[in-house]
């Protein structure tokens, strides 16, 4: 069968880029391996409680941000949104400590008297990147579609315009929390909002939308469900439980795809899933191992364990809670790889109750390494059973204990329902290598350096969070707008142009 292009995975890359192509009147096939769309912005259900994986709130949800623009560029229906408004509780080595959506810095000024200079200082630097940062309407142009010229004058430009940003929000978040303050309880309480090794304009980015994310009404399901029916409504196909095997390669260019069921389809090929993964389907074993060996150097971001709760509110009460973090003084040093189950920083997401639901659904992410215990008890021929199994009840157990020693027995009886996912489990079924849910790494020495679309092999494109701009649902579906417009740039089509003209015009 032979489309304009394959997508390989319905996450919210291959979706966006399905829909912007789509719209040009390609004809576009999404094929996905499991029965919903959506990548890691999808929705389960267990017990009657609907659970999602891991992403709690958008900003970009909010009405005239990127998520509702592209959802009404591609004539998909749009996402209802409820507003988060709730508290935030943090532990540090057991002591408690407080914040208020709406009343952040008063909140941590509250929370450390002693350092009132420092709480002002860091979150005047931190309102000032979020300030630069969001300055301006033009999309970036991706750094590889830039001469060295055009780079010199954006390098200059960007200085002149974003000089806090330059300074603090591209170094890591450790170095800079050190350079402002010496309260290890402050540095620790700020990185609590996200414990991942990062550059520090996450963290600014985390705490200035912090009382300002969106949740959709219908779960993040809801997301996906709304592109997939935009695409429907442009004429492109989606097929689900159909999962490719091979990319079909021939003299270096890539020409259809094969799958599990012995099915070909023809075409340019597009892949959601990241470059790892993707390199390994080519059926030219030459350019298979020489891309393979061009990113093998390459950090992946720490990847992320997640324990999902059913909370009976009848029994504890959560008192208009957001979310719950439990950490350790310093552990704003620690790599993912130097935590274990005992010590591993835990953030407890809270999601709004949904219409049907009987209880609570809560989950609490834990950077645990993907490598941990031989990659999960990982036996022969990749099969994981009884020692994985049993494994995850060990660290369920674990990780339940170590929430109920800071929020009570009570919280503890008052769960219906546990479940883990490992690093391994969000691999197995996303496609991201090694579990990670952002793609490469974010540190300073690392941030920045995404792949681009284009690969070196004739019409085999990537999309996701592993190219510009990077991770985020609003990046991952940006990534596909960027190849949507590359491509069709090459038929003197300018989509940049006519995005911005259809809002322009929109608007008057």
């Amino acid at each position: 069968m032979q489309y304009d292009y394959i997508i390989i995975g319905a996450g919210m890359g291959g979706l966006s880029a399905a829909n912007f192509l789509a719209k040009y009147n390609k004809r576009v096939l999404v094929l996905e391996k499991h029965n919903i769309p959506g990548g890691l912005v999808t929705s389960f259900s267990r017990k009657g409680v609907h659970f999602d994986l891991g992403i709690h709130g958008l900003y970009e949800l909010k009405e005239g941000q990127a998520i509702p623009q592209f959802m009404e560029f591609w004539n998909a229906p749009q996402v209802e949104v409820e507003p988060l408004s709730g508290d935030l509780k943090c532990f540090i080595d057991g002591k408690e400590y407080d914040f208020e959506h709406g009343k952040v810095r008063e909140s941590f000024l509250m929370q450390f008297p002693k350092n009132k200079d420092d709480v002002n200082n860091v979150f005047d630097m931190m309102e000032t990147i979020n300030s630069e940062m969001f300055s301006g309407t033009e999309a970036p142009e991706p750094p590889y579609d830039m001469n060295l010229l055009q780079l010199i004058k954006f390098g200059i430009r960007t200085k002149k315009q974003r000089p806090t940003f330059m300074k603090y929000g591209n170094k890591d978040a450790y170095k800079v929390l050190d350079s402002f303050t010496s309260s290890e309880d402050l540095k620790t309480a700020i990185y609590s909002k996200s414990p991942y090794p990062m550059v520090f304009m996450s963290f600014a980015y985390q705490w200035g939308v912090y009382g300002k994310n969106y949740y959709p009404l219908n779960g993040m399901q809801a997301i996906p469900d709304a592109a997939v029916e935009g695409l429907r409504r442009l004429g492109g196909e989606l097929k689900l439980n159909t999962e490719v095997t091979d990319i079909m390669v021939k003299d270096g260019q890539a020409y259809g795809v094969k799958t599990q069921d012995g099915s070909e389809y023809h075409g340019a090929v597009i892949s959601n899933a990241s470059p790892q993964f993707t390199y390994e389907w080519m059926t030219d074993a030459a350019e298979k191992e020489k891309m393979i060996k061009a990113i093998s150097k390459r950090k992946i971001f720490e990847p992320v364990a997640a324990l999902f709760m059913s909370l009976d509110e009848n029994k504890y009460d959560l008192n208009n809670l957001e979310g719950i973090s439990i950490l350790s003084k310093k552990d704003y040093r620690v790599s993912t790889e130097e935590y274990t189950p005992e010590t591993a920083p835990i953030v407890i997401n809270i999601y709004p109750k949904r219409e049907g639901d009987k209880f609570r659904s809560l989950v609490a992410l834990v950077p645990i390494s993907y490598e941990y215990h031989n990659e999960w008890e990982t036996e022969a021929g990749g099969n994981r059973g009884e020692k994985y199994k049993k494994l995850k009840k060990q660290v369920e157990e674990i990780l339940l204990e170590r929430i109920g020693k800071h929020m009570g027995r009570d919280f503890i009886d008052a769960v219906s329902y546990y479940e883990l996912s490992t690093p391994v489990t969000y691999e197995r079924y996303t496609y991201s290598k090694n579990g990670s849910f952002m793609g490469w790494s974010a540190t300073q020495s690392e941030y920045g350096k995404y792949l681009k679309q284009r690969t070196d092999i004739k019409e085999l494109y990537l999309v996701g969070q592993w190219v510009f701009p990077g991770f985020g649902v609003a990046g991952v579906m940006a990534s596909g707008y960027y190849l949507a417009k590359e491509i069709l740039k090459g038929e003197g089509i300018d989509l940049k142009k006519d995005f911005t003209e259809y809002f322009t015009s929109d608007r008057l």
